[in-house]
């Protein structure tokens, strides 16, 4: 599943992520992985729209270094 994708497989329970978690994920969106961000907005259910937001703003802040 995408991090925008409209299709939705939520959780039966929604979880908001604490926000080192959505940081964890803006940095490895940063650095190419979407994965960890794709698992966060699947478990936020209903919330994951605004998870999303907060991954990509997240990522924003992040440089990664070489």
């Amino acid at each position: 599943m995408g991090l925008f994708s409209r299709k939705s497989s939520a959780p039966a329970e929604s979880r908001l992520p604490a926000p080192e978690e959505t940081a964890a994920a803006g940095r490895a969106l940063a650095r190419g992985n979407q994965k960890p961000a794709d698992r966060l907005v699947t478990e936020a259910g209903e919330y994951g729209q605004s998870v999303a937001m907060q991954i990509l703003a997240d990522s924003l802040d992040y440089t990664p270094q070489d």
